[in-house]
């Protein structure tokens, strides 16, 4: 009898690679050692962790490498804000999960190597260039949106990691929604006067938002991977957009409630 995915998996070590990670929800180390778990488990050298809504719209991410975080930072960066994320051979699969109502979790798990990725400049940017042999994604929809989890490897992976990754895939969905909303929990939905992030990057509005809850540019450099100086570049263009002079500022225009409290505006 043919083994089971889940089988496979509950043989490779019994999901023991998640303990440490569960430890880490909502930590800025989260994604590193969700890294190094999976390093064992099925060789997977780099991580991208995205979010999509309901509409399509790309949201949160993060990235880790066990080789090289400066070149994964690199790559996600240009995905985001260079609009390669729309060139994504499995964009318009993302868009259709993310746009249907579902009362149950969808799960796909998807390879992608470099010989199957036509578009020219995609390939040479997103794979040849910063060295990934092949790609293996793991995607969970529900009413809330699509978590996008793509595992990167320097060496093509070998015969058995899809059927692995199958049986821990609900595991590893699970994970990135819980740290999610630990590490940036809802605040309330945003008025007509709240419009202030329009026209903002992805990682304009990440900057921003950890701004906006009251951390310092030191903890934001720290949550997101960033260096004090690649901080600093973001609030200045984030306070030209936003037309104002200083942080106080910034938080009196667009205070979330824990900015209004850091400030002395809460009740």
């Amino acid at each position: 009898m043919r083994e089971t995915s889940h089988q496979a998996f509950a043989r490779a070590d019994g999901g023991q690679w998640a303990v440490p990670v569960i430890t880490g929800l909502g930590g800025p180390a989260f994604h590193a050692t969700l890294l190094a778990g999976l390093r064992d488990l099925v060789g997977a050298d780099h991580v991208t962790d995205l979010s999509y809504d309901r509409a399509g719209g790309l949201g949160q991410c993060s990235a880790a490498s066990l080789l090289n975080q400066s070149m994964i930072e690199w790559t996600t960066n240009l995905y985001v804000n260079g609009s390669f994320y729309r060139r994504d051979p499995n964009y318009q699969m993302l868009c259709g999960m993310a746009g249907q109502r579902r009362r149950s979790e969808d799960l796909i798990v998807e390879t992608l190597c470099p010989e199957g990725i036509p578009d020219a400049e995609y390939r040479r940017l997103l794979f040849e260039r910063p060295g990934f042999a092949s790609k293996i994604s793991v995607i969970g929809a529900r009413d809330d949106g699509v978590c996008y989890i793509n595992l990167y490897f320097s060496r093509r992976h070998g015969a058995g990691v899809e059927d692995l990754l199958r049986g821990c895939a609900p595991l590893l969905i699970a994970l990135s929604r819980r740290h999610r909303e630990l590490r940036c929990p809802a605040e309330p939905a945003c008025t007509g006067a709240e419009s202030w992030a329009s026209g903002f990057s992805l990682r304009e509005i990440q900057v921003a938002g950890l701004l906006r809850r009251g951390h310092t540019a030191k903890q934001v450099g720290r949550e997101l991977g960033l260096s004090p100086a690649t901080v600093v570049t973001y609030k200045n263009r984030i306070f030209k957009k936003c037309q104002v002079a200083s942080l106080k500022e910034f938080l009196l225009k667009t205070p979330s409630p824990a900015a209004q409290e850091r400030i002395g505006l809460s009740c």
